[in-house]
């Protein structure tokens, strides 16, 4: 039983003008954090996403067997079967959809063409299906547009695949703490073996390979309904390597591989959701987690990249943020603080504020336009044509010299010689793929291994220095260790968006009594629920009076 106070604000004293109080008891059979438990929806939302050949279905699979197993209802949701639908519903020609190259195209063309209205089409339309689903479970027949609210059972919902990032922010935004995107690294030179093997083994490499672009993500910068995979991939909450085979041949026996590791992490993540048992991160995921957090110093107008740089064993030499140079050393991200006030003398903070870069890229255009001009006739139209596709299509648009900021990966590097530690045999982790110039300072610096999170697609890294980068982790060996390539690799594990929820201590772990282990359960509920009700039902919900029990 509990006694809950409730302040009541009346009318204003006509003495002196305060506002009166009025304190009143309310009696409570159930404790707050009680019936905040009881209203746990105890539904997971998970979604795959990744590049054509990466393994999204064998993903979604195997994750939906290891919840199964874990007491979860599961259902599995196709993203092909609710654009099928679309398409049959919107008289688009019928076949096979996604059975061989040209089919596969067809599918992602009728996606497209479903997004462009609404970039979130696809995925509403998977939200009903879940809604359906739920109502299924829940012996409903005929829902109509009728809520159905969960029933507190334990269900999971695995959409398999997003293609575009409305998608993940509107199940984010839907299911909050209950969602979690799971991103599928695989090399891209393995996912063109897959398809010409398998799904696509009647079309060449030319037109597989150009398939593959398409489906990384759209060239017109005007198509923002198109195949934004890449965009949608870095907004992962987890990501897991399915580079390996799970099977391979030998002697003619097939043989499961030693090195196919996809089930053991997929698991990791099952247990982290459930607290099945207790998980720490890696020092990658620590790592990354600290770039994360770097990147928040950066005021950049452009975007925000963060850096951090490791030794072999997991110390964290430094740190990196893209920022102005501060003289004396740093960055005013760190210089502008109690410790040693400076003027901040960032783009975003001084006087007239610009980009220094886009600025220079717009003159060097106009210049262009002008040299154009001074040659042929254009008309309005066409110089507005043609200086928006200098922008978005030439490498104009992709000059990144006249920065004022120091690059995260420079200033990791920076500040660890400043403080006399050598980058030599180093793991640097960045928020973003390295840009070419910041590429060969790390590949001089002598640092092992670069991962990273979001592509960038404006790097010539690999064109430039491929013989000194590489993009494969086969047979792959550390300059420290003898090799003679640097490895550039997409970052698995826990994402730094899921850190604090994947490995946040909200339970007691131990006996009181004993001090022997013990799982326990946490007082308000765990950091993955949603509530069946909105804060506004809630709130009656703890105001109304109940019976107080025997």
């Amino acid at each position: 039983m509990a006694y809950i106070p409730v302040w009541y604000f009346g009318p204003m004293s006509s003495t002196s003008g305060a506002v009166l109080a009025f304190k009143k008891e309310i009696l409570s059979g159930t404790s707050s954090n009680q019936i905040l438990k009881d209203q746990t929806a105890n539904e997971l939302v998970f979604a795959v996403v990744g590049h054509v050949g990466s393994g999204t279905t064998f993903i979604a699979e195997a994750l939906s067997n290891l919840l199964t197993k874990e007491g979860y209802s599961v259902e599995l949701l196709k993203a092909r079967k609710v654009i099928v639908k679309w398409a049959r519903e919107n008289g688009q020609p019928q076949g096979d959809p996604g059975r061989d190259l040209a089919s596969t195209r067809s599918l992602q063309d009728w996606g497209d063409a479903m997004r462009k209205a609404d970039t979130t089409a696809v995925a509403r339309a998977l939200v009903e299906e879940i809604r359906l689903s739920r109502a299924r479970m829940q012996s409903i027949q005929d829902p109509g547009t009728s809520v159905i609210p969960p029933d507190g059972k334990p269900r999971a919902y695995i959409i398999d695949a997003i293609r575009h990032p409305a998608e993940v922010h509107l199940l984010r935004s839907l299911y909050r703490n209950a969602f979690a995107l799971i991103g599928a690294v695989c090399q891209e030179d393995i996912r063109l073996t897959r398809l010409q093997r398998t799904k696509f083994r009647d079309a060449g490499e030319t037109a597989i390979k150009k398939f593959m672009e398409r489906d990384n993500k759209d060239q017109d910068p005007d198509k923002k309904h198109g195949q934004r995979v890449s965009d949608a991939f870095h907004l992962a909450d987890f990501f897991i390597d399915n580079s390996e085979e799970r099977h391979i041949k030998k002697n003619n026996q097939t043989l499961e591989n030693p090195l196919w590791r996809v089930d053991e992490h997929l698991l990791r993540l099952v247990r982290i959701i459930t607290h099945a048992k207790v998980e720490r991160p890696t020092s990658s995921e620590t790592a990354m987690h600290a770039a994360y957090g770097a990147q928040m110093r950066s005021a950049c107008l452009s975007r925000q990249v963060g850096a951090a740089l490791i030794d072999a064993t997991g110390n964290i030499v430094s740190t990196g943020a893209n920022e102005v140079p501060a003289a004396g050393g740093g960055v005013y991200a760190q210089a502008s603080d109690d410790i040693k006030p400076k003027n901040d003398h960032r783009c975003a903070f001084r006087d007239t504020i610009y980009c220094s870069n886009t600025k220079e890229q717009h003159q060097i255009i106009e210049e262009i336009l002008e040299f154009f001009e001074a040659e042929t006739k254009l008309t309005l139209a066409d110089r507005a044509k043609l200086k928006k596709k200098l922008r978005d299509s030439s490498k104009v648009g992709s000059l990144l010299e006249f920065s004022r900021a120091v690059h995260a990966e420079m200033d990791a590097l920076l500040s660890a010689a400043r403080q006399g530690k050598s980058p030599q045999g180093c793991r640097l982790f960045a928020t973003t793929y390295p840009c070419h110039y910041c590429a060969r300072h790390i590949v001089s610096a002598g640092i092992d291994e670069v991962q990273y999170i979001e592509p960038y697609p404006k790097s010539q890294a690999l064109h430039l220095h491929g013989d000194s980068i590489t993009h494969s982790a086969q047979d792959w060996k550390p300059p420290s260790a003898g090799g003679d390539t640097v490895l550039f690799r997409p970052f698995t594990g826990v994402a730094p968006r899921l850190y604090w929820r994947a490995f946040l201590k909200d339970r007691e772990l131990k006996s009181k009594d004993d001090g022997s282990f013990s799982m326990g359960e946490p007082d308000w509920g765990t950091v993955w629920d949603i509530s069946k009700l909105s804060y506004a039902e809630l709130e009656a919900k703890l105001l109304t009076k109940e019976p107080a029990g025997e």
